[in-house]
This record gives structure tokens, C-alpha cells and sequence, in this order.
């Protein structure tokens, strides 16, 4: 019995409520998509299969929370080289049965029982782990700001590897949530701001220069960009204009969004038809079907989320679990303001879902294995500060 009482505490009772609210929210709203999807995905049952990766990812969740995630920091360039491997065997048997082209892209192993398994997926959860290993290490071993431009060349080192090769399945939204988890990571890594500034001020200037180049070079920008990530930019800065073609799913998404109005327009009764409904334009489903209050209560048990996630980080001591826990609240936070914010024309579609709503397996497992090594950090932290006293 005191075993498990001593099980059960490892949980964090709030992050479980809102997982649990945010599960029921998926379902729901995947089974509203269904009847909506074309094609011969309509067949399939995504609702079930929700539930599957749900339960799947709870176990892995539970089994993870039991860790010393102190332990990670032994054997993190494994997990790190095992991600990168994966990756690189994407690039090696691409074309072939075992890395076909899914959506224009070449991003996932398919195999005959499991099914289909993205590595980018798992390679965010390397990525924040060895980050935080890499910097906790370094700050312990050096003064502060003590050969800082050998922190900050390691950091971009360990990310632009596996960056470059999802970029070039291609998969810029994976891709730019690792450039969001490394900003993260350099942020809190005791950088002298000095350092920082001019990495920021370098991206604002990239930033400036992309939409100068839109506007008045657009020639000259189309040859630093392939014709699918042009397609994308188009669609987003002039969607109307390409309503019929490049933007069609993003046109398609405004107006279903906005017929749902104050309380939606009811189970069934859709009237726009909106790609990928089920997976990276669900909240484009919840918006519809249950209105303006239906979202906003997603963005409510969101926000929810993600302020315990930041209460966790600032109450763990250990610099080692805080780097692993911000990385994670980085990576959300991007993850939910990114979709949500393309399914309405104000990003660019970049194909990212929304996490633990959208319909998927390898980002359910990956964000609930992440959830749970949150958790190991939270409990563990707790038992440390009791020791103390």
C-alpha cells in the first residue's frame, strides 16, 4: 500500500486534470471531424485510434515518471546519436517501401504492424534533454560567463545538426520548433546578454530582409527557398489571391471558423469542407462546430497547462530538471500559438499540430513520454525540498 501511495505521488494531480480535460476535448472533437474527412482516410477510425495513442502514451508516461531523470545526463549523447541515426535513415532509404513520400515529404518510417513512425518527433525530446545536460555541465565546470562562446558554438552545433536534416525532408515546422527550443535554451543558459543580443538582433535582421525580398524581390527571394516553401508564404501573405489554389485550406479554414460564430453551428452540420480537419486544422473543428466558446475554452485549459508547466520550472532547484522543463514549456507554447494561429491566416501553415488535441501517434507519445519525465522532475523536486527541511 505504501508502495503505491508513494506511486501514485509522483503524479501531479493538476497537470493530470487538464490532460484529462484536454483528452476528452480530442476525442470529441476527432469524432466531429470524422464525417467531414474525404477520401480513403474516411474510412478509418480516428476516434479509436485516439484513444489507442492516448492509452498507449500513458503507460509510456507512467513508466517514465518512474525514472531519475538525473540519470539522463550518463547516457543523453546515446539518446542524441540514436535520434540523429534515425534521422540520417530517412535520408539513406528514402524512396524505397520504408521511407515513402507521405504529403510531399519524407519524414516518417512506415512499418507493416506498427504503422507509421516520425523521428523528428523524438528528436525534440533529445534535443531538449541534451541541451539542458550540455549547459547544467557547462555552468558547473566554468565561472559564469566564463567561455561563453564555447557554450553558445556547442548549442548551435547540437541543433543544427538534426535542424539541417529535417529541413531537407522537408519539415519546417519540426524544424522551427528546435530553433525555438535552442532560443529557449540560450536564453536561460547564462549567456552574457551581450552574446544574445546579437544573435536576436541577427534573426530580427533576417526577418526584415525575408519580407523586403517578399515585397520588392520576390525573384531573388525564390531561389533561397524551394517552390513548396514559396507556395507556403504566398498562400499565407496573399491567401485571397490564391483562394482556388495555394491557399485553398487556409481560405477554406477562415470561413469555417467564422460560421461557427458565438455558440457554433452544431454536431454534423459543417458546411465548409477543410483538409486535415482531424490533425493540424482540429482546432479549424472545434471552432466550427462549438463556436467562440467552445475555443475559448481550449484556450483557457491551455493556458491552464502551460502556467503549471512554469510553476513547475520555477519551483525545481536543480538547473539540470529547470532546462528540461522551460524546453518543454518553449516547445508547447510555440506548438499551440503556431497552430492555432495558422488554422486563422495569422502564421504560415506549417503543418504542426496542436498538442495533445490534433490526431497522432508519434507526437502523442513523444508529449506524453515528455509530460511524464515533467512530472519525475516536479516529484523529485518536492522530495528534495522536503529532505532539506
Amino acid at each position: 500500500m505504501n508502495r503505491f501511495k508513494s506511486f501514485t505521488q509522483r503524479y501531479d494531480n493538476t497537470l493530470l486534470f487538464l490532460l484529462g480535460c484536454l483528452m476528452v476535448i480530442s476525442v470529441l472533437a476527432i469524432y466531429t471531424a470524422q464525417p467531414f474527412l474525404q477520401g480513403a482516410i474516411s474510412e478509418i477510425n480516428f476516434t479509436a485510434k485516439q484513444i489507442q495513442w492516448y492509452v498507449i502514451g500513458f503507460i509510456a508516461l507512467s513508466i517514465v515518471i518512474l525514472i531519475d531523470y538525473e540519470q539522463l545526463k550518463r547516457f543523453h549523447w546515446y539518446l542524441y546519436g540514436a535520434g540523429i541515426l534515425s534521422l540520417i535513415g530517412l535520408v539513406v532509404l528514402r524512396g524505397t517501401p520504408l521511407v515513402a513520400n507521405i504529403k510531399g515529404a519524407y519524414g516518417w518510417y512506415q512499418f507493416p504492424v506498427i504503422g507509421t513512425v516520425q523521428p523528428a518527433e523524438f528528436m525534440k525530446f533529445f534535443l531538449i534533454v541534451t541541451l539542458a545536460a550540455v549547459i547544467s555541465e557547462h555552468n558547473a565546470r566554468y565561472v559564469q560567463h566564463e567561455r561563453d562562446l564555447l557554450l553558445l558554438i556547442k548549442m548551435v552545433a547540437i541543433t543544427l545538426l538534426p535542424l539541417a536534416l529535417i529541413i531537407i525532408q522537408p519539415d519546417l515546422g519540426i524544424g522551427l520548433i528546435l530553433c525555438v527550443i535552442l532560443a529557449c535554451a540560450m536564453l536561460l543558459s547564462g549567456l552574457n546578454w551581450k552574446w544574445l543580443l546579437g544573435m536576436f538582433g541577427i534573426f530580427a535582421v533576417a526577418i526584415v530582409g525575408f519580407f523586403y525580398l517578399f515585397y520588392f524581390q520576390n525573384d531573388l527571394l525564390a531561389t533561397f527557398f524551394p517552390g513548396h516553401a514559396m507556395n507556403r508564404i504566398m498562400a499565407w501573405l496573399q491567401p485571397f489571391e490564391y483562394a482556388d489554389d495555394l491557399s485553398y485550406q487556409l481560405v477554406q479554414s477562415i470561413n469555417a471558423i467564422g460560421s461557427g460564430q458565438m455558440f457554433g453551428v452544431g454536431y454534423g452540420k459543417l458546411q465548409v469542407s477543410v483538409p486535415e480537419l482531424h490533425t493540424d486544422f482540429i482546432f479549424t473543428a472545434i471552432s466550427a462546430h462549438y463556436g467562440f466558446i467552445g475555443a475559448a475554452v481550449v484556450l483557457i485549459i491551455l493556458f491552464l497547462f502551460i502556467y503549471r508547466l512554469i510553476q513547475i520550472a520555477l519551483e525545481t532547484a536543480d538547473p539540470f530538471g529547470t532546462y528540461i522543463v522551460t524546453g518543454y514549456v518553449a516547445m508547447f507554447t510555440f506548438q499551440i500559438f503556431q497552430n492555432i494561429g495558422m488554422t486563422m491566416g495569422v502564421l504560415p501553415i506549417t503543418g504542426l499540430p496542436l498538442p495533445f488535441i490534433s490526431y497522432g501517434g508519434s507526437t502523442m507519445i513523444v508529449n506524453l513520454v515528455g509530460l511524464g519525465l515533467i512530472m519525475a522532475i516536479a516529484s523529485q523536486s518536492r522530495i528534495s525540498m522536503f529532505d532539506e527541511d
